[in-house]
């Protein structure tokens, strides 16, 4: 997994490349103009929003914070323009995150912490509509989109737990699952700059709004919030 310090690399670098690119050419660049179809490639950072029962209870009984689940994301686009500026897109995602936790207020016998991992992945399929702000042979072009779609996710937490069920507060080991699928729907800004004939650079800010019932394994704990925001950077190549 791209450690969270290296994966805000891609985005540096894209931004790097686009300004070197908007200089090189004078701020005139083909780009996309022209064509009817583009395929894109991102690298950024997800961050769990964490709004619901859930997350409260975790920040409540276990250290850490929504914060340690900001992770890498790679997501892939095709758009079909229907005009101009217009295009539908079709997306993909894929996030996986994963944070060490400990009991805020319990310790085992010998006074070490108790620990258990916790992991969550989300894949999204989503549709949408993509507008560019501008014509797309400008040096740099702004752009803003929404769609909706369905995401899957996976939740497990494995290690070691507390039964508090029991009088002496048993210490066991464990594993536990749930996944499933919820509807819901995404917004987005950014800004691409052409650095070739057909290709381009761009950097954007996803947002999405998404949550599930939990079940399984986890019957009884609520929602489970899936929002959040992605920031990335990518490579577009048109056809």
């Amino acid at each position: 997994m791209i450690g969270k310090k290296l994966m805000w690399l891609a985005p540096v670098l894209m931004l790097l490349l686009a300004s070197h690119a908007v200089a090189a050419n004078g701020g005139g660049t083909r780009g996309h103009w022209g064509e009817d179809q583009i395929f894109r490639f991102d690298l950024g950072s997800f961050e769990p929003e964490a709004d619901s029962q859930y997350w409260s209870d975790k920040a409540a009984d276990f250290t850490g914070d929504s914060g340690d689940f900001d992770d890498a994301a790679i997501g892939i686009e095709w758009v079909r323009f229907l005009g101009d500026r217009l295009g539908l897109a079709f997306s993909g995602s894929f996030y996986e995150g994963a944070a060490r936790q400990e009991y805020l207020r319990f310790e085992d016998q010998f006074g070490a912490p108790i620990r258990h991992t916790t992991e969550l992945d989300i894949s999204s399929f989503t549709l949408g509509l993509l507008v560019h702000l501008a014509q797309r042979d400008r040096a740099l072009v702004p752009y803003v989109g929404l769609g909706g779609g369905v995401w899957a996710w996976r939740l497990r937490e494995f290690g070691d737990f507390i039964d508090f069920t029991t009088a002496d507060f048993e210490i066991f080991d464990d594993f536990f699952e749930d996944e499933g699928g919820a509807l819901g729907y995404y917004w987005r800004a950014g800004l691409e700059a052409p650095i070739a004939t057909n290709w381009s650079v761009y950097a954007e800010g996803r947002w999405q709004r998404v949550d599930d019932e939990l079940g399984s394994d986890f019957e009884g704990l609520g929602e489970l919030d899936l929002s959040g925001r992605t920031l990335s950077a990518g490579l577009s190549v048109s056809f």
